[in-house]
């Protein structure tokens, strides 16, 4: 009995060793990192700025494919897409699905026109806004990352640092966690900081030094446009044609060829006036913007110098 009962702990103990000695390979692999919040925040930020950009040339790709492939989830897209740079209402948005969908079964430049008309009646939104629903998105999109267990709420080990440190001021009901509501909220308010200083040029960022992308030659800027065709400004198209002021150089402290909204407030010039020669109201003004703009108006002494 004893012999048996020897046995029986030496099997035991080799199994033990053999389970202690298993490889690597066969444990549970580490967890996904959490994402890095503020890079987040800046990102969506950039992609507002580039929205002047890109807006109505990605609405007229995704137009033209419905006419090939029409799909809902398309019409989606363009709505995205929309809203990413200009401002609507409901009722708005009603008759600019009308104008769509007439431009789905009879295709022209002239429809074309009139999609761009509604979608442009609104206007713009401020340079750099990230719209509403896509903060809450984001938002709550970064919330399932963080919540690890996907109980809906984020505890103090699942919480990212900044979080953390303030959690009193968004736990509204109190009870030591952040729901999904209340991380939206604390999200929204943070990129709104990260907004405002990238604006104020304490947090830079780079964009692309192209234009606003071309749109396709069969429908032209009048097609697109809601103001009545107006006879081109007799201006130089390219610096090696006219000579662009010294102030714009030394503006341009990111060398990237065209002086930011934040570098201008940065240096402390009158905003009005940066307003009216950034022509696409896109928060950067390029050469050529400038070039136009100083062929239509006097180049007083004053231009380019701090406010009073």
């Amino acid at each position: 009995m004893r012999f048996t009962n020897l046995l029986a702990l030496v099997a035991t103990l080799a199994l033990g060793l053999v389970a202690g000695t298993r490889p690597a390979a066969a444990q549970e692999p580490p967890a996904k990192p959490p994402p890095d919040e503020f890079r987040v925040m800046l990102k969506e930020v950039e992609e507002a700025y580039k929205a002047p950009r890109e807006v109505d040339k990605d609405v007229l790709d995704e137009l033209r494919k419905q006419y090939r492939d029409p799909k809902p989830e398309r019409e989606a897209k363009i709505f995205r897409e929309i809203r990413r740079l200009y401002v609507t209402t409901p009722g708005q948005e009603d008759a600019i699905v009308r104008e769509l969908r007439r431009a789905y079964q009879q295709p022209s430049p002239e429809q074309e026109a009139r999609v761009f008309q509604q979608i442009r009646r609104g206007g713009q939104l401020p340079p750099g806004t990230v719209p509403p629903d896509i903060q809450a998105e984001r938002a709550a999109k970064t919330f399932r990352k963080f919540d690890r267990n996907g109980d809906g709420l984020l505890t103090s080990d699942e919480m990212p640092e900044f979080l953390r440190a303030q959690v009193g001021q968004w736990d509204r009901d109190g009870d030591g966690s952040i729901d999904r509501s209340e991380y939206i909220a604390y999200f929204q308010t943070s990129l709104k900081w990260v907004s405002g200083k990238v604006a104020s040029g304490e947090i830079p960022i780079k964009l692309p030094k192209a234009a606003i992308p071309d749109l396709p030659a069969e429908t032209t800027a009048r097609a697109i446009s809601t103001e009545p065709p107006a006879k081109s400004p007799q201006a130089p198209a390219s610096p090696a044609q006219a000579k662009l002021p010294d102030w714009f150089a030394k503006l341009d402290e990111d060398g990237d060829g065209q002086v930011g909204l934040y570098e201008w407030k940065k240096a402390g010039r009158p905003i009005a006036e940066y307003l009216d020669m950034d022509r696409n109201h896109d928060g950067f003004l390029e050469s050529k913007e400038l070039l136009v703009y100083l062929s239509e108006h006097p180049a007083p002494e004053s231009r380019g110098k701090k406010g009073r």
